[in-house]
């Protein structure tokens, strides 16, 4: 069984070239190996970054829509604001996978969840190749970070050298924009000092993130300032960009339109910008084989009695998320990943900036982050770690792990965030609760004639103490296996910028359905084939919905499931109604009141077109090479990150 060519290639080795398709349409390509299509670049120069597509990184997505988009061919270029790609699967500290533990009536969903068929296969291979060696109860599978990052997300990288460019440390800055394009983005790269830690991650973000975005030299890093575009404008035309950051910065510097917060009503247009999620700064905790001297905690603890075991033994809450253990039970050397609610969960504010705020820091963009909150949830993590171990029978034993999440201090180089800036789709579409929930007959979602991505997570939301919450949020929502369109990765103000994992166009509720690792890792695949597909073809993301859809979901097929396998058949079944797109230029009407509990997914799918589009290859090509890791029992509750 080879696993590495899993990260490799997403299918066999010899179905790329056999699904290198020529279409009718004059000058339309897709595949790795066909001939032509990128634009002719200038050379590099130690400022000025040349690209077919251009994420903005920071999550599981970024690193995934990398992957995909220089499989096909595309120099692509990723800007990862830490020295780990991956987001929460290892600089968030999050590397835990949840996959769907909960049934919809009869149907499985947790099993449905977990068939090899529809998993990401390059995602699969990771997870077979890492297992779980932390021996975790939340979980099928959780590991030490760094395995992660050494068997798998570096093996990719290293893989596709020629075509995937990643630039460490590096977060953007400001955004070109003209006539409904992004044309190119400045970004700032720091390269730590002699003597600096960690690569810089000696210093908490809180204080450290404006050194980031600053363009001067610091006490602490040396900075490049650098452009990255398609060509400086030379041919016309302009690299694809994908915002796959875990604030939804790209949205926020190039002034595209977005949601935060909680909306009015599930698809509304307006809502609350101050209230959405609760963010989490998640730690490695040890036990130490004797008893280790720690220093007292340093930091405030601004919450003493929020903490607490919520009914749960000591030991279960070890377990956990543990990620390295030799036995079941408790055990010398074990690592345990902090996560807990009421613990590390920081509820008492939300970290981002308001959007009126994040307007005001554009012209000197920071990240667009309230740094009072942020210092807020490490003072938070801090004391549930010191209340933590004091809790149970090992305090003298258990100390904060700092090698595990590469970091001087102990907490993960970046708050794991729940929820980010959202993008506003192609026609204010936005991807809403009644698309992904329903009853067990209908098992599935709302089918999309543009689906390219799929995904399956109970809602999971973490409120802020302080904010008060619409009422269709606290009712109770059946979620199906549920498909992610196109349209969800558009933005409506610029044809030549997608989006994926948390920044999104989908409401808030689909949002806490949709921020877990498989389905970032899914939505971050198909947005990096479909970037690749328009900047072969110099498509808009509009032309490719309405002119070139079946051969961008073909291509999308090649790397990622865009259909469910349920139960041995394949959904959309032929002959199938699909959810058509609108009329082109036809805004979508958004609902001014909520949706029902269970609203009708797919019963919307009312206008007859046709059979599919005839993507059904993902199905075939998806033949698992040896990855049967997938369990047959469902996690065990609803414990989302």
């Amino acid at each position: 069984m080879m696993l590495r060519a899993w990260y490799v290639l997403p299918l066999a080795v010899a179905s790329l070239a056999a699904c290198d398709v020529s279409h009718d349409r004059v000058g339309v390509t897709t595949g790795a190996s066909s001939g032509g299509g990128y634009t002719t670049k200038p050379a590099d120069t130690a400022t000025n970054k040349y690209c077919d597509v251009i994420i903005a990184g920071g999550s599981a997505s970024a690193i995934a829509a990398a992957i995909s988009s220089a499989h096909e061919g595309a120099k692509t270029c990723l800007l990862e604001p830490t020295d780990w790609v991956g987001g929460q699967l290892t600089a968030s500290g999050v590397p835990a996978i949840d996959w769907a533990w909960h049934t919809v009536g009869t149907e499985n969903v947790a099993a449905i969840d977990k068939e090899p068929a529809n998993v990401t296969p390059n995602f699969l291979g990771m997870m077979t190749t890492v297992g779980d060696p932390g021996r975790c109860w939340v979980s099928d599978n959780c590991f030490n970070p760094q395995d992660l990052l050494t068997k798998g997300l570096d093996v990719s990288v290293k893989n596709l050298a020629g075509t995937l460019f990643v630039y460490p440390l590096t977060v953007v800055k400001s955004a070109v924009t003209s006539n409904g394009q992004i044309q190119q983005v400045t970004a700032i790269q720091r390269t730590p000092m002699p003597g600096v830690a960690n690569s810089g991650f000696d210093v908490l973000p809180s204080v450290d993130i404006p050194d980031w975005y600053s363009p001067s030299p610091s006490a602490r890093y040396t900075k490049q300032v650098l452009t990255f575009s398609l060509d400086d404008g030379a041919s016309g035309q302009n690299a694809v960009f994908v915002d796959a950051t875990d604030w939804g910065e790209l949205l926020a510097i190039s002034g595209a339109s977005y949601m935060q917060g909680v909306d009015s009503a599930d698809g509304a247009l307006t809502g609350n910008d101050a209230c959405g999620m609760a963010a989490v700064f998640p730690f490695v905790e040890r036990l130490n084989a004797t008893a280790t001297s720690e220093p007292a905690n340093p930091h405030t603890v601004d919450h003493p009695t929020s903490y607490g075991l919520n009914g749960t033994s000591w030991d279960q809450v070890w377990t956990y998320r543990r990620i390295a253990s030799t036995a079941q039970g408790v055990a010398s050397g074990d690592l345990s990943n902090q996560n807990w609610n009421p613990g590390n969960d920081y509820q008492y504010g939300y970290l981002y900036k308001t959007k009126a705020a994040t307007a005001a820091e554009v012209p000197d963009w920071q990240g667009g982050m309230d740094l009072g909150q942020v210092a807020a949830a490490e003072r938070q993590a801090f004391g549930w770690h010191y209340y933590f171990k004091a809790q149970g029978p090992y305090a003298s034993r258990i100390t904060l792990d700092y090698g595990t999440l590469g970091t001087g201090h102990g907490l993960s180089k970046l708050p794991y965030m729940r929820d980010a800036r959202r993008s506003i789709g192609v026609g204010n579409f936005l991807l809403q609760a009644a698309d992904i929930s329903g009853t067990a007959a209908q098992l599935t979602g709302t089918r999309f004639i543009d689906r390219v991505a799929i995904g399956s997570y109970d809602m999971d939301i973490r409120s802020i103490i302080g904010c008060t919450y619409p009422a269709y949020v606290t009712v109770g929502y059946s979620v199906l296996p549920y498909y992610i369109p196109l349209r969800a990765l558009t933005n409506r103000d610029y044809g030549n910028l997608l989006v994926s994992g948390k920044t999104m166009a989908q409401t808030f509720l689909v949002n806490a359905a949709s921020r877990l690792h498989p389905i970032e890792w899914s939505s971050g695949t198909a947005a990096g084939a479909v970037a690749a597909f328009m900047a072969k073809n110099q498509l808009t993301s509009s032309q490719v919905l309405y002119d070139y859809l079946a051969d961008a979901q073909a291509q999308v097929a090649q790397h990622t499931p865009i259909n469910w396998t349920i139960n041995g058949s394949v959904y959309p079944a032929p002959g199938d109604t699909l959810a058509p797109l609108p009329s082109p230029g036809a805004p979508v009407t958004n609902p001014v009141s909520p949706p029902s509990a269970d609203a009708g997914a797919g019963t919307d799918a009312t206008q007859p077109e046709g059979t599919d589009a005839g993507v059904d290859a993902a199905a075939d090509a998806e033949t698992d090479a040896g990855a049967d890791a997938a369990a047959d029992d469902a996690d065990a509750g609803p414990f989302g990150p």
